[in-house]
């Protein structure tokens, strides 16, 4: 079990859902007030005749658009968003088997590592552990339920990391678990994707979400950026906070390659300027962050090897 002077921070999807849901009511409100302005001066270039004609209609219109905002906006972003994150979470194994994870078998030193780190978390055994195969040094997590969910580190991540290092990164995908980070984001892009499901196009879709609900779209990237502090405290706590800030500062000295967005999972490093905008904190922000949490003692029992071997070959 982790250390009982420290609590888990454990996010409220509830709160999110909330958050995105007054986010676009605001949007609708934003579009209503948008379209109105073009169909009234558009009806007012037409002369007064237009306007005696069409004007009634333009009326009902305000009046139907109205009463979406006041109803429709939120309700569908509420079961709209549940909908659209159930579809998006159908089975953690395939999504990451089509993302080119290869998973370790259950004696893999690496799984059972996390194994034994999960369950200092208080977490059911983690339903898959695997490798891919990018020479970034790298890792995520996925699954919108503890039962099933994945934790996966990269080629690079193995082979260029100290045991301890590979220990800190493992629990800092763990603490995105055991904080309920991956409910929460998924839950939260579902409903983002309910607001622009009709349009087909990616740009289009972004486009739109930033035009008529940048409330949202801030939101999102605020909650992305704390939950890599979130993810790093709990990663200090389970291993150390220097071995976490080695990791990091391995990192600083890489080149990385910018990663594609991806609804399923956040990367543990990404390029990040810790802006508005911006998916991930800096670096240097993060490691200050674990500078300054209180020195604790190590959640690790000294008699219990918990350090990961240099898994050769990585696959076995």
């Amino acid at each position: 079990m982790i250390d009982t002077a420290y609590r888990i921070p454990r996010h409220s999807v509830g709160l999110t859902i909330f958050l995105l849901m007054a986010g676009a009511t605001l949007g609708a409100v934003w579009g209503l007030f948008l379209s109105s302005f073009v169909a009234t001066a558009s009806l007012a270039a037409g002369g007064p005749l237009a306007l005696l004609i069409a004007g009634p209609l333009l009326f009902a219109i305000y009046g139907v658009g109205t009463t979406y905002i006041v109803f429709g906006a939120p309700l569908w972003a509420l079961f709209g968003g549940m909908w659209f994150a159930a579809s998006s979470s159908r089975d953690t194994g395939s999504a990451a088997t089509q993302m080119g994870v290869t998973f370790f078998s259950k004696s893999h030193p690496i799984n059972q590592a996390t194994q034994r780190m999960a369950q200092q978390l208080d977490l059911p055994p983690v339903r898959y552990v695997g490798w891919f195969g990018s020479d970034d040094i790298n890792a995520f997590a996925m699954g919108t339920s503890n039962r099933y969910a994945l934790v996966a580190v990269s080629k690079g991540a193995i082979e260029n990391l100290s045991q301890e290092q590979l220990d800190a990164v493992i629990a800092h995908e763990l603490g995105h678990i055991a904080s309920n980070d991956m409910e929460r984001m998924t839950y939260a892009l579902g409903v983002r994707e309910s607001l622009t499901f009709f349009l087909i196009f990616r740009g289009l879709k972004k486009f739109a979400r930033w035009v008529f609900t940048p409330l949202s779209e801030l939101e999102l990237l605020r909650f992305s950026r704390a939950r890599e502090f979130t993810a790093d405290a709990i990663s200090a706590h389970l291993t150390s906070s220097e071995a976490m800030i080695s990791v990091l500062e391995t990192l600083k000295g890489a080149k990385l390659e910018p990663q594609p967005h991806n609804q399923a999972f956040v990367m543990m490093a990404a390029l990040g300027d810790n802006t508005l905008f911006s998916t991930h904190p800096s670096l240097d922000d993060r490691i200050n962050a674990l500078r300054a949490l209180p020195v604790s003692t190590s959640v690790q029992q000294p008699d219990q090897e918990t350090s990961v071997p240099s898994p050769q070959p990585i696959s076995s």
